[in-house]
C-alpha cells in the first residue's frame, strides 16, 4: 500500500481504521505494522492528522493485541496443519515455521516480547503460542505489556522524526547533521534487531539441516 494511500485511509477512518489495520495483519498483511505506526507519529506530531497521541497508544495496541489473540486461538484450536496449509498468505513457510518454533519452545517468554518488534515474526508467534498450549495466564499479559510497547515505541519514532522534520525546516542550517545522525542511529539500532533475530532463526534452521 503506497504511503498516501495509507495517509487517506489514516485521515478518513481516524481511530477505527488504524485498529482494523493492526488487527488484520496477523491475516493478511494491509500493510506493515511499523510503517503505519510510524508514519501515523510523523503525521500526528506534524500536525497533518488532530489524534491524540494517548488514544493512539490504546487504539493501535488494543488492534494488534485483538489480532494476535484471535490468532493464538486459532493455533490453539487448529493446530499446526493449518498454518502450513495457509501461512503463506502471511510470509510463513514451512521450515520457517519449524525454526519459529524451536525459538519459541527455548524462550517463550522472551519471544512473546522481541518478537513483536520483528516483521513476519511478530505475525508467527502469537499462533506458535496456541499450538504450544502456552496458558492464558502467561500469555494474555506478556502480549498486552509487549501490544503497548510496540506501539508506543513506533509512534514516538514517527513522532521524533515529525518533531526533527519541523525543526529541520526551520533551522536547517545548525541541525541538519545531529537530525540526521538520530534518525540514522534509530534505523541502525531497529536493523540490528531484526539482523539478530533473523540469524537466530537461521542457527535454528542450521541444526535441523
Amino acid at each position: 500500500m503506497a504511503i498516501i494511500h495509507l495517509v487517506s485511509l489514516i485521515e478518513h477512518y481516524g481511530y477505527l481504521g488504524l485498529f482494523v489495520m493492526l488487527m488484520l495483519e496477523y491475516f493478511i498483511l494491509v500493510v506493515p505494522g511499523e510503517t503505519a505506526l510510524t508514519t501515523t507519529g510523523v503525521l500526528s506530531r506534524s500536525g497533518v492528522l488532530h489524534l491524540n497521541i494517548g488514544w493512539l497508544i490504546v487504539v493501535t495496541a488494543l488492534g494488534t493485541f485483538v489480532g494476535s489473540t484471535i490468532a493464538y486461538g486459532i493455533g490453539r484450536i487448529c493446530g499446526r496443519p493449518l498454518l502450513v496449509r495457509y501461512g503463506k498468505y502471511v510470509g510463513l513457510t514451512e521450515k520457517r515455521l519449524a525454526s519459529s518454533e524451536r525459538m519459541f519452545q527455548k524462550h517463550p517468554w522472551v519471544i512473546l516480547i522481541v518478537g513483536k518488534y520483528i516483521a513476519v515474526v511478530r505475525d508467527i508467534v502469537p499462533y506458535l503460542a496456541g499450538i504450544n498450549r502456552t496458558s492464558l495466564r502467561v500469555f494474555i499479559p506478556l502480549n498486552l505489556l509487549a501490544s503497548f510497547m510496540w506501539t508506543a515505541t513506533f509512534l514516538a519514532l514517527g513522532g521524533v522524526i515529525g518533531g526533527l522534520w519541523k525543526f529541520v525546516l526551520h533551522h536547517w542550517q545548525i541541525s541538519i547533521v545531529p537530525a540526521v545522525i538520530v534518525v540514522v542511529g534509530c534505523g541502525y539500532g531497529y536493523w540490528l534487531l531484526k539482523k539478530r533475530m533473523h540469524a537466530a532463526l537461521d542457527h535454528e534452521r542450521s541444526l535441523e539441516g
